[in-house]
């Protein structure tokens, strides 16, 4: 038990998955702010993050991997998505006008032949 006392306190220890490693990212680091972990880990995890919580402020190397990736694929969904959407509408819209542009020129030969 000592050695993951130790851990904890040298900040060897990951906050996610409690794998013990030299190679750690301080959250609230350089790399951390760069790669923005802790809104990360806010957005996708289940977890609440405080830098007074007491629990180790590092995460391994294949925990910023894990959070990085789950990072774009939820931006890739984002964007995709509202490629769609535009497209749905724009199609929506197109197909729109051309049925009222077709019920006004059969409106408009009903009128005629009257």
């Amino acid at each position: 038990m000592g050695s993951v006392n130790n851990a904890v306190r040298c900040g060897f220890i990951c906050r996610l998955c409690s794998k013990i490693d030299k190679r750690v990212v301080h959250i609230y680091g350089e790399l951390g702010r760069k790669y923005n972990l802790v809104q990360k880990i806010r957005d996708y995890l289940p977890i609440k993050i405080k830098s007074s919580d007491g629990l180790p402020l590092t995460l391994c190397v294949s925990c910023v991997q894990r959070l990085n990736r789950r990072h774009t694929l939820q931006m890739a969904i984002k964007h995709s998505t509202a490629r769609i959407v535009s497209r749905t509408t724009v199609e929506s819209t197109t197909g729109r006008d051309e049925c009222n542009q077709r019920q006004q020129i059969h409106l408009s030969s009903a009128v005629q032949s009257i």
